[in-house]
């Protein structure tokens, strides 16, 4: 039996600097419509829509944290924040492959039909991905974490291993 393997994302202080002026530039945005509604009797569904949209987004984005599980069966990709928790998990009986780096030009060639995006845009890590069939077809799910867990991945399934970055 393989020892579990756990990892937290991370917030990168290099990016840290920008998620705050986005979500300064989000609440000038309000400050702005607000005064344009209030001040000025001019009402701007668009520019109050786009707003919502914007710290919706951010919130997504930024609000969310993921711990990466492997264990002898699953990957397993939990999401928490914001008082809620979404889990996702592969068997790793349906893994077809994986790759150190995402990267979109090789992968959108290939028959994967669906992503799955589980990562913090905090995170300063590369993105990789893990492929796995989902009844036919094949499916890509999105994550971050580090080398060590990929070592580990390769160590298990070393046949199923694509290396981008070499």
């Amino acid at each position: 039996m393989e020892k579990e393997l756990k990892e937290e994302s991370q917030i990168s202080a290099s990016r840290r600097p920008f998620q705050y002026a986005a979500l300064a530039l989000i609440i000038l945005d309000f400050l702005y419509e607000a005064y344009m509604t209030f001040a000025e009797y001019r009402f701007s569904v668009l520019g109050w829509g786009y707003g919502f949209l914007f710290l919706a987004l951010w919130f997504w984005r930024c609000g969310f944290q993921y711990t990466c599980t492997l264990t002898d069966r699953a990957f397993t990709v939990v999401m928490y924040g914001l008082g809620m928790e979404r889990r996702f998990s592969v068997p790793l009986a349906d893994m077809e492959s994986f790759s150190n780096l995402y990267k979109k030009k090789f992968f959108r060639r290939t028959k994967v039909s669906m992503y799955i995006y589980r990562y913090s845009s905090l995170d300063d890590r590369p993105v990789r991905i893990l492929v796995y069939r989902h009844g036919k077809d094949l499916r890509g799910l999105l994550f971050k974490c580090s080398d060590a867990m990929i070592d580990e991945l390769c160590r298990r399934y070393p046949d199923r291993f694509i290396d981008l970055e070499g």
